[in-house]
């Protein structure tokens, strides 16, 4: 199986053409500031099954996001972020 390996800004510019090499049975590793995050794989001769939501839709709405310390700038939550990366 060949590998390849690709950014995320390079994948949404060509995904047409990685999910091509997907078709024909090539792996495709994604990476964010050059850690994997994520591989696209060839889908195997199985059939996918659908299964059913556990919970309603409308529990979404009770889903709280995450709250930022009003002290915090951007940048420096963001500098936080990529050094525990």
């Amino acid at each position: 199986m060949v590998m390849n390996i690709v950014s995320v800004a390079t994948l949404r510019e060509k995904l047409s053409y990685y999910l091509r090499l997907v078709k024909k049975g090539e792996e495709v590793i994604i990476t964010s500031h050059r850690h994997p995050v994520g591989r696209i794989l060839p889908a195997s001769g199985q059939t996918l099954r659908i299964q059913a939501p556990r919970r309603p839709v409308k529990d979404l709405a009770l889903v709280k996001g995450i709250r930022l310390k009003r002290s915090s700038s951007a940048v420096k939550t963001l500098l936080d972020d990529r050094r525990r990366r």
